[in-house]
């Protein structure tokens, strides 16, 4: 077996790191107005549907723009379906990396979620009281 057909182009690596970490930006952005929302946040609680809007989004994204991170890190000559649909949910999966950074580490929160924490700190600190 040839060892330079699994050789490692680093600049093209750093170049699709790149696109990965700003396209899950992206699309963690773009669906903030629709996370974030008061409707949302009250409908969706204890459901986990942002990680499946995120995939699906993702997903679309990667398709519709040939986006496939295996076939161009692998050198291949053409795109894939299961890649772009692999590198949707990679995308998806920073975009909530991203939320973590946001708000857990540089505390940086919606309105609309910040008001959802006060409320649950006040009821977690009624029920203390009694």
């Amino acid at each position: 077996m040839d060892p330079n057909l699994f050789f490692v182009d680093w600049e093209r690596l750093g170049e699709v790191l790149a696109i990965i970490v700003v396209l899950s930006f992206f699309v963690e952005r773009a669906l903030a107005p629709l996370f974030e929302s008061r409707y949302y946040i009250r409908a969706a609680q204890g459901k986990s549907l942002k990680e499946v809007v995120a995939f699906f989004v993702g997903a679309v994204v990667c398709w519709y723009w040939d986006f496939d991170a295996f076939s161009v890190l692998l050198t291949r000559e053409k795109t894939t379906l299961l890649g772009a649909v692999m590198t949707g949910a990679i995308i998806a999966g920073g975009s909530k990396a991203s939320i973590k950074l946001f708000r857990d580490v540089l505390k940086l929160r919606s309105t609309s979620e910040a008001q959802r924490l006060a409320s649950i700190d006040s009821i977690e600190s009624e029920g203390k009281r009694s």
